[in-house]
């Protein structure tokens, strides 16, 4: 029993009251007030039929689904005219308490709420407010009187709308779990003695754990383990001292767990209690015991400092002691990687013919010496990012432009896995002459440097020996500029670019406000040939930036304001650009467009898109900022909007409404006949649905709405859905698009029979297109990845008669740009049918793994609990990473760089390959049996951007290289031709293929041939035994291995991590340390992000 004198509440008990007719009216509505969507299904009476409640309803979570009760619930149903309303709090007087007392008696059973229904007689008028008869209420109620005011807020009355009562079902499921959970603990009554006694004990035993450290020489998973044995005991302790302190003489665990959820200062009580209710006495395996109390430290911490100032209570003295960090796998591999790079550092040898850009520099100290990991990436218009190596060094390389490096391999042994590693001991600055050439273009001053001219020569020596770059070079007084200009053309008989040098200086130093300086700047500090290409104009361009230059009008943006607006095809304006564009613009500007950064920047970090105003100070910084955006910055929404205390960039704000009322819009209205349709498909279908919700879906779509919303986790069959969609859609025009070409050709592959009428095409194309066919209906998979201003382009082009099916995950990775429609749409389209989220988990039959994938997708309290008991799916980082458990097996890689970034992975995984000889290429190597994922290559469009393959056979020729490659898709032999690629022969699930790359020497020129050859000089494809987080979303293998440095836990965002663990059909294991692993999880509680913005939303849409 609750906290109360029983005889008091059997007194109760036993008293009984008629019913009044108001009582008998408000009985008789609520019956049909409460019925919509057949989730609750009522047994009331009006006749007195039981003496202490008024009758029971049944909850059923998804009856679509399943009709079988979630819960049943006692209720007391009354009416009544007589109450009072005050700021919106309504107080009535509840004559008897034999209803709660009822409860309180049967607590441990089903729970009880109580209904109140103002002027039940009054039709049009009546008002419906509810209470739970929670453990904690009921002890609020002083059961010597006869009889209790009850005061009921606003979020406890149901109107009479569908949307209001959904709202009320979904916190009846939340009083399900809190009430399941307390039928769980322990309901005898303590008293401050029993409580202290507890406490004590804990103490002693804990602390004595903790010495074995040293006493012992314990290992830290042991002392955890002994640790674990009392942490029930001692947070059942606080909880039941927190209530007695609250007033409760003899309280019980059930009341003081519901009393710690009030309080923001006790609340991690309750949470901490429900984790290890979950462990119970279940023993973690070895090495799992120390990622709990990881998570427990900072409760036993909390506990400890909350006993001594409360009560005066001393424990846990020698808490410190408990070691927190003892991760040394960074130093060791830095140990080996210093003693790799001295034994080579000496040696000089030939710079290669590739250029490099260096993507990450991260120094690193062994003794007193100083060394750097470097990450390279490819440099060229036809390379990737795919396209990167990682290095080591003591030579401090400092330019953003592109390099040649000479290296040697030095031999490195990780864990008894015999490595190389690349050692750079020498390297030179290297900017493409392609690039100076095409810079020339821009200046409208043609020129022919090649890097066979003693002139290009020296430019580049000069950079490389002073680690200036051209923009700091003009940026020089007049007479250090000359000095320097005389110095590298002492020499030089017949200059070509030196009047370019003389140009640029003259005209676009930093203290010239000539038109189209910025751009012309920005170009000096990031001399790549893909930057120049963007913003030179092409055989569509219209419009010239200015007459002096050689540049789209598409630049004038960035010209005019570059820290809001993009350089044409590059993302400039972003966070991590600042200091670049400083150089370039200077720093006066960015104090007046900081107000703009920060909303922005705010934004990125917290989904939300309105933030309060705090001062006076900051309304004038905005207006300061919006005075100064000319027009057509207006129309692109820059704008900061200030309105009711907030403010928000007019652009997010205007993108999201348009967004949503258009979806709205879409589904206020179905297509007459569509109900029987449905239902004759599905009647004459050969279907096989085991997904009873897929099934409703297809029976409601299009009928009340010509929306349909899709969301799902990985694996739930969201593609499958759309199959059936189609299918049922079969005589109609169709369009299919995605963000990405991997996504599409993942979609092509699952539509089954998409018609001769449809098409498949990325949405950034369709938005493009000027003269659009009409389509009967257009599915848009992978939404999230889907930003504002995309989608609102794309919706502004729909007519109002086509039918839409939008689907995505909202928990994997985000858009890169701004982009919530599709969050936010979750919340806000009602109308049944047009919204229906797919739960059945079919990558995996696996339970284990769906019970952890839906933990951490709901950002729940046991993540912890279910990643060590349930698998366990955690280890440290270790010899076991590089043991194969299948041969569909990954690693899964946040970056690229570090010891256990995927180039380095790849090098030790290919180093374990036996099939065959390294067969070396440029600075790469392959084998017989690596396993490819092709990338995004204007080559062979045919094989696509995340395609899977195996290498089967290499050739290496003179100037050429042949890779014979198994690839996981049928094609034809002429499907082959056209697309440049050997047909070899059909194999099961897929096609042996094979291509040549070829060497390319930039000193053989021929435009014609230079640039066919600079294309097949790139290898298309990357080693796939590790591939990066970001090129796996959208694939799964049987065997899923992540691993997640220290270095890298404050990138592991909680979409990241989610979409990582779901790419696993089988096995998965994540290699982190217990202090990273910790420091993960605790970042992925409860995620309020968006939600205040989203109240704001519906209230501007009209949907509060």
């Amino acid at each position: 029993m609750i906290q109360q004198a029983r005889d008091k509440v059997k007194k109760h008990i036993k008293t009984h009251s008629e019913h009044s007719v108001e009582d008998r009216a408000a009985i008789s509505l609520l019956g049909t007030f409460l019925n919509p969507g057949g989730r609750i299904n009522t047994s009331f009476a009006a006749n007195d039929t039981w003496p202490n409640h008024d009758g029971t309803f049944e909850f059923i979570s998804n009856p679509d689904v399943s009709r079988r009760p979630k819960q049943n619930f006692f209720v007391q149903i009354k009416g009544t005219s007589v109450y009072t309303e005050k700021d919106g709090i309504i107080k009535y007087s509840l004559k008897s308490l034999a209803f709660p007392a009822y409860i309180c008696d049967n607590v441990s059973f089903d729970p009880g709420i109580l209904f109140v229904v103002l002027d039940p007689d009054q039709r049009g008028s009546q008002r419906v407010f509810w209470k739970y008869m929670s453990v904690d209420f009921i002890n609020s109620i002083n059961f010597d009187q006869d009889s209790m005011t009850i005061a009921f807020s606003a979020n406890e009355e149901i109107l009479n709308t569908d949307e209001s009562v959904a709202a009320f079902c979904e916190k009846l499921e939340m009083i399900i779990d809190q009430h399941s959970f307390i039928n769980q603990l322990d309901s005898r009554n303590y008293t401050r003695r029993d409580v202290e006694g507890i406490i004590a004990v804990c103490n002693t035993e804990i602390t004595e754990s903790i010495e074995r450290l040293d006493i012992f020489n314990d290992t830290r998973d042991g002392v955890s383990r002994r640790i674990l044995r009392r942490l029930d005991d001692l947070c059942s302790a606080a909880l039941l001292l927190n209530a007695i302190d609250a007033g409760i003489d003899t309280p019980t665990l059930p009341l003081a767990w519901e009393r710690s959820l009030l309080n923001i200062e006790t609340k991690y009580l309750g949470t901490f209690l429900k984790g290890l209710q979950y462990i119970g006495k279940r023993i973690p395996d070895e090495g799992q015991s120390e990622r709990l109390m990881l998570k427990y430290y900072e409760f036993l911490w909390q506990i400890r400092k909350s006993l001594k100032e409360k009560y005066e209570i001393d424990i846990l003295s020698n808490l410190e002691k408990f070691p927190l960090h003892i991760d040394q796998i960074d130093r060791q591999y830095y140990e080996l990687a210093a003693m790799a790079v001295e034994a080579v550092c000496s040696v000089r040898c030939d710079l290669c013919a590739s250029r490099y850009y260096v993507q990450k520099k991260t120094p690193f100290f062994i003794g007193r010496e100083r060394y750097y990991e470097i990450t390279l990436q490819l440099a060229g218009a036809y390379a990737s990012k795919y396209n990167r190596i990682t290095t080591y060094t003591k030579e401090n390389i400092s330019t953003g432009y592109s390099i040649q490096v000479g290296y040697v391999e030095s031999a490195i042994d990780l864990w008894g896995i015999s490595s190389r590693i690349k050692v750079i001991t020498d390297w030179r600055v290297s900017v493409d002459p392609v690039c100076l050439n095409k810079l020339g273009k821009v200046l409208k001053m043609p020129t022919r440097i090649s890097s066979q001219y003693g002139e290009y020569k020296e430019l580049m020596s000069f950079l490389t020996h002073t680690g200036l770059n051209f923009l700091d070079l003009i940026d020089f007084q007049e007479v250090e500029f000359l000095k320097i200009i005389d110095a590298i053309y002492r020499d030089i008989h017949t200059p070509v670019y030196r009047d370019v040098l003389l140009t640029l200086r003259e005209q676009y130093s930093k203290a010239s406000d000539k038109f189209g300086r910025n751009v012309v700047r920005y170009l000096l500090l990031n001399l790549r040939e893909e930057t120049l290409e963007n913003v030179m104009p092409t055989q569509f361009t219209r419009y010239m930036l200015c007459d002096e230059l050689n540049l789209s009008s598409s630049c004038k943006p960035f010209e005019k304001n570059p820290f809001i607006s993009n350089l044409a095809g590059s993302k400039t304006s972003v966070s991590g650009q600042i200091r670049s564009l400083i150089s370039v613009v200077g720093s006066e500007k960015i104090d007046v467009v900081r107000p703009y950064l920060s909303i922005k920047n705010a934004t990125k970090q917290t989904g939300e898109i309105y933030f309060e105003i705090t001062s006076d100070s900051s309304v004038a910084e905005i207006q300061r900022y919006n005075d100064q955006l000319d027009q057509w910055e207006r129309k692109q929404g820059y704008q900061i909007k200030l309105s009711g205390g907030f403010s928000c960039i007019e652009s997010y704000e205007q993108t999201t409404l348009f967004i949503l009322r258009k979806l709205l819009d879409f589904s206020s209205s179905g297509s007459k006949g569509q109900r029987e349709y449905n239902r004759k498909f599905l009647k004459e279908s050969s279907l096989d649905f085991a997904d009873d919700l897929k099934k409703q879906a297809l029976r409601d779509i299009f009928v009340n709405s010509r929306l349909l919303l899709i969301y799902g986790a990985a694996g739930t069959g969201k593609t499958t859905l759309i199959n059936y969609i189609s299918n049922l859609m079969a005589n109609q025009r169709k369009l299919f698009l995605t963000k990405t070409h991997t996504a599409l050709q993942n979609l092509k592959r699952r539509i089954d029979n998409p018609g001769t009428n449809s098409d498949f095409i990325s949405i950034d194309s369709f938005t493009k297109q000027v003269n659009l066919p009409d389509y009967d209906v257009i599915f848009v998979d992978e939404c999230s990845t889907i930003d504002n201003r995309t989608m609102g382009r794309f919706l502004s082009k729909m007519s109002p008669d086509t039918f839409l099916v939008l689907a995505g995950d909202i928990h994997q990775i985000e858009s890169i740009e701004f982009g919530n429609w599709f969050f936010y749409a979750k919340d806000i389209i009602k109308t049944p049918g047009a919204n229906v989220e797919l739960l059945s988990t079919w990558r995996t039959q696996d339970q284990a793994l769906i019970s952890l994938w839906n933990e951490v997708r709901t950002r729940a309290d046991m993540i912890t609990e279910k990643l060590v008991i349930n698998g366990p799916y955690s280890e440290d980082i270790g010899p076991n990473v590089f043991k194969r458990e299948c041969e569909d097996e990954v690693i899964l890689c946040l970056n690229y760089d570090g010891k256990f970034g995927l180039n380095n992975m790849n090098n030790y995984f290919q180093a374990a390959n036996t099939k065959g000889e390294a067969i070396p290429w440029a600075e790469w190597s392959y084998k017989v049996g690596d396993p490819i994922l092709f990338n995004d290559s204007k080559r062979f469009d045919l094989l696509y951007n995340n395609l899977k393959g195996r290498i089967v056979d290499i050739e290496k020729h003179s100037g050429s290289i042949s890779f014979t490659v198994d690839v996981e898709i049928p094609l034809t032999e002429l499907m082959c031709k056209r697309a440049g690629i050997e047909f070899i022969e059909s194999i099961e699930n897929g096609t042996r293929i094979r291509f040549a790359v070829y060497e390319y020497d930039e000193s053989k020129k021929g435009e014609d041939l230079d640039e066919n050859l600079r294309l097949k000089s790139v290898v298309p494809f990357q080693l796939a035994y590790a591939v990066s987080i970001h090129k796996a979303q959208g694939l799964e293998y049987d065997s899923v291995k992540v691993i997640i440095p220290s270095n890298n836990a404050e990138k592991i965002t909680h979409g990241i991590f989610y979409t990582a663990i779901t790419r696993a059909k089988t096995n998965l294991k994540i290699y982190w340390s217990s202090e990273t692993m910790h420091d993960v999880v605790k970042r992925f509680a409860t995620d309020e992000s968006k939600r205040k913005s989203l109240e704001i939303v519906k209230t501007k849409l009209g949907k509060n």
